[in-house]
């Protein structure tokens, strides 16, 4: 959970070097320039995107603070459990685990791996293949290809919310000119009532806050924001497409051990189990090691 130690250092530094040049907090607080940008950059948001797109906004900004403590752990069971559908196909035929994916929540082999049945996305994705797959009728090209179509789907749905608050953030600095100069316009309009010169600098100093939050926003808080919403989408669709490459192997001939390698060789490094740690998840979960 990197993002709030960076803010508070960028927050820090910028603070720190204003107390530094003799400034004062209070000149930073104007209420006024923070409802302006903050404001119209939220109607920006809401106006510009579908609900879809704002509902899962705010789940990811929900999970850039949460720690992500067993991605590894889920990815393990993931693997065991596709091991397990190939080894059963396998030995007693692809009909063998028709039950299992027709109702994976009374399944007693999905129900070993909660991990997997507790994201229904994923479950429905690996079901709905190993039904084409007892169909039949379907080619490996053609497997590959709709699999592939709908990881791309499930991709641009998940990078919506990054591509969406990475133009707020671009957008954020011209909110700051707005707030800016509504500023200006107001202590401009004052002078004509006999302002003092210290009067309207004071005035104008206030109103230059707003271009320095806008700019600060946008760099500092918000595109950091978008770039670990993009790192947690890339992790999200690792599994759909460790899946696919399973059962590509899998459709290619390959045995059961060596097509859930291919699968496991798709994730990220810090969330892949390691060769031993799945033979010894195998050997918890089933009793046996990653052969066949």
């Amino acid at each position: 959970m990197t993002l709030p130690i960076g803010w508070i250092i960028a927050i820090g530094s910028a603070i720190g070097a204003f107390l530094w040049l003799g400034g004062h907090l209070g000149q930073l607080w104007v209420p006024q320039e923070y409802l302006v940008i903050f404001g119209c950059a939220f109607g920006a948001f809401i106006a510009a995107n579908k609900w879809r797109n704002i509902k899962n906004t705010f789940v990811g900004l929900g999970r850039i603070f949460l720690r992500s403590k067993d991605s590894k752990a889920a990815n393990l069971e993931l693997l065991c459990l596709m091991f397990e559908l190939l080894q059963k196909i396998k030995r007693d035929g692809a009909l063998s685990i028709e039950k299992d994916v027709e109702d994976p929540r009374a399944s007693a082999l999905f129900n070993k791996y909660p991990r997997v049945l507790h994201k229904p996305r994923l479950v429905e994705f690996i079901t709905d293949y190993f039904r084409m797959m007892m169909d039949g009728s379907v080619t490996l090209s053609q497997l590959e290809s709709i699999m592939a179509q709908e990881i791309e789907v499930m991709h641009r749905e998940w990078n919506e919310p990054v591509d969406s608050v990475a133009t707020l953030a671009d957008s954020l600095p011209a909110f700051g000119i707005v707030a800016a100069i509504i500023g200006v316009v107001h202590t401009l309009s004052t002078i004509s009532a006999g302002k003092s010169p210290g009067e309207v600098g004071a005035g104008i100093a206030a109103a230059l806050v707003g271009t320095l939050l806008g700019v600060f926003a946008a760099y500092a808080l918000f595109l950091p924001i978008s770039r670990v919403l993009g790192q947690i989408a890339e992790a999200d669709i690792r599994p759909f497409e460790a899946v696919k490459e399973i059962l590509v192997a899998n459709y290619s001939n390959f045995s059961p051990s060596t097509a859930v390698e291919y699968g496991r060789k798709v994730l990220f490094v810090d969330q892949r189990p390691s060769m031993l740690e799945l033979e010894n998840g195998l050997q918890a979960s089933t009793g046996s090691g990653l052969k066949g």
